[in-house]
């Protein structure tokens, strides 16, 4: 009942911020904000208003996706059945009516939120075909946040068909140092290979590679998790620390990045390769990297089986759950760096054995990135 009454405030609110009173649709919004503001969306009333709101035919499509601009997803879902609506009618009657230049206009405003943005592009798309090469392959969307992925496709398709070897190879520069999915630029990557280009995806996308590891360490039956283990009260690189089964050391750790197979294993820290196949454990990554100035950036990372992470002393994510697996960018944490030297420290407990579900995976992947996805500029302070 709570989120039902937020999510209808929300629409009132939204609404009555977008219905000037000089427009004709203005009657329409006033009255959907009416019925919000005393009963839910799925009332007779709202239903009613609904039915209003989509007989105003495409002329009232504009203000649907202003209305769409809210982060209450309960809101943009039911206002969108209404412009989904209106636009399959009107397709069905030849798309005559349909505004595209106004669409178009809204779609390439990035102060819009992206599913509304790209909500109104698809219609366009629907009545003019030929405007998808021609906003890609002309119009530097290269770095929108919606729709980047589509851009650097449309720029990689061109090299391919570009018969100036020196230009393609600019394409495919460019359109590298713009990606910020990794299975694309993986593609990328093997086409710039080809041409005697080689280019580093853990660098692109901000993977630490450069480690100090020691374990294993008691797991206690799942007790690990909680449980305050010496890496967490100090780092001494020379200490050496009681462990599982004898003293532990520190070991240095470079992991490399794959060259093929999945996304989430472009950089894999492997605790297993490092210090050895154990059950019911705790292991500990340690790193130390240099930056130019203060920044916020973004940490992204996953661990097998669960994942712990101190930044500069500070816990700054935890999250406890066995045999998860890898998957990229599962966890996501904001963090503001100092300049000059930043620590990470890592957590990841290897759970007890279990006949039923064989899995000794003990790993985990982390990178650091600016807010829209790029690898930051970082250098290893590690002791050599």
């Amino acid at each position: 009942m709570r989120l039902r009454l937020a999510s209808t405030l929300a629409l009132a609110l939204t609404l009555a911020a977008l219905a000037p009173a000089a427009d004709p649709h203005a009657a329409l919004f006033k009255d959907i904000q009416a019925v919000a503001q005393h009963k839910t969306v799925n009332s007779p009333a709202a239903r009613a208003a609904w039915d209003r709101l989509v007989a105003a035919g495409p002329a009232v499509l504009p203000q649907l996706l202003q209305a769409m601009n809210t982060p209450d997803t309960v809101v943009a879902n039911w206002l969108r059945t209404a412009f989904d609506r209106i636009v399959d009618t009107e397709l069905k009657n030849g798309g005559k009516q349909l505004d595209t230049d106004a669409l178009l206009d809204f779609a390439r405003n990035v102060k819009n939120q992206g599913r509304a943005r790209r909500l109104a592009l698809d219609v366009v798309f629907e009545v003019k075909p030929t405007t998808k090469k021609a906003l890609f392959w002309f119009t530097d969307m290269l770095n929108d946040p919606e729709f980047s992925y589509e851009a650097v496709e449309a720029l990689r398709e061109k090299a391919a068909i570009t018969k100036n070897p020196e230009e393609s190879r600019a394409m495919l520069r460019r359109a590298f140092a713009a990606c910020r999915d990794v299975p694309q630029a993986q593609k990328l990557a093997v086409d710039l290979k080809a041409d005697g280009i080689a280019v580093s995806l853990a660098e692109h996308f901000g993977f630490l590679t450069d480690w100090y590891l020691i374990g294993p360490f008691d797991g206690q039956l799942k007790k690990g998790f909680k449980t305050v283990y010496p890496p967490e009260e100090k780092i001494d690189l020379a200490a050496k620390l009681p462990g599982k089964s004898g003293r532990l050391e520190w070991k240095r750790y470079q992991a490399k990045e794959a060259t093929s197979g999945l996304p989430a294993r472009v950089v894999l820290v492997n605790l297993t390769e490092a210090l050895g196949v154990v059950e019911d454990a705790v292991g500990y990554a340690y790193t130390k990297f240099h930056v130019e100035q203060e920044q916020e950036v973004e940490f992204r990372g996953a661990g097998d089986d669960n994942f712990s992470v101190w930044v500069n002393g500070k816990k700054e994510f935890a999250f406890e759950e066995y045999r998860n697996g890898i998957r990229l960018d599962r966890h996501r944490f904001k963090v503001k760096l100092k300049a000059g030297e930043n620590t990470v420290l890592v957590k990841v407990v290897q759970a007890p054995g279990d006949p039923t579900n064989n899995e000794p995976n003990w790993e985990f992947l982390l990178r650091v990135v600016d807010l829209s996805g790029k690898g930051i500029s970082l250098k290893s302070a590690l002791p050599k």
